[in-house]
């Protein structure tokens, strides 16, 4: 979801007709999150590992004690959907600024974690390596995909509606709420399936934070 802001902000707010000045508001605003989640993630979630958790999170334990480290993905997913559910339904500069913190936060979690469980999962000699796989993939398709296929995809279908009776056959800009609203509503469906994945690599890698 973070590229699909990134690279689609500007529009989001002219569509919505929020004055100009907002768009380089929003991305200090998304940049700002992102860049303190990224740093707040890493601290807690090694922290986390040696939390005293209650009995009833036991599925979300290290295999011994603690949180494990794949548990912030959950949250991280978790917070992705709200954010883009609430981009979905904003019509307002607050409800905007909102989504967009929140969405700052959840790309900004993603990434430290993915950098700490490639390498307690696969090991360290290959780390970089991994971790370019996993990202640089991710990265690539997610932008291909969302940013460029159905975000511009879902644009375009609304421009001529978004005119009315008043359509210039020139026109490639669209306003209203239905711009982007479609795109949002894929990237929240798309952030609670990664809940299921998220559990499922809690699961898988019991015994690596067992060991640790």
């Amino acid at each position: 979801g973070g590229t699909v802001m990134t690279n689609n902000i500007g529009q989001m707010t002219e569509a919505l007709g929020f004055d100009s000045d907002l768009t380089p508001a929003s991305l200090a605003l998304f940049s700002a999150a992102q860049a303190a989640s990224r740093v707040i993630t890493g601290a807690v979630s090694e922290a986390a590992l040696s939390w005293k958790l209650p009995w009833f999170c036991g599925y979300l334990s290290s295999g011994g004690k603690g949180l494990a480290r794949p548990a912030f993905l959950v949250v991280a997913s978790v917070v992705s959907a709200a954010a883009h559910f609430s981009l979905a339904i904003a019509t307002t500069e607050e409800g905007f600024a909102l989504g967009v913190t929140l969405s700052g936060i959840a790309f900004g979690m993603v990434w430290p974690l993915m950098v700490l469980i490639t390498g307690e999962v696969f090991g360290t000699l290959h780390v970089g390596a991994n971790y370019m796989f996993f990202d640089g993939f991710s990265s690539a398709a997610g932008t291909l995909l969302l940013s460029k296929f159905v975000a511009q995809t879902v644009y375009d279908d609304h421009i001529d509606e978004s005119h009315g009776d008043s359509v210039d056959e020139g026109s490639n800009r669209c306003f209203g709420t239905e711009c982007f609203q479609l795109s949002h509503f894929i990237v929240s469906v798309l952030s609670l399936t990664c809940i299921i994945s998220s559990v499922g690599l809690i699961w898988t890698t019991k015994d690596v934070y067992r060991r640790s």
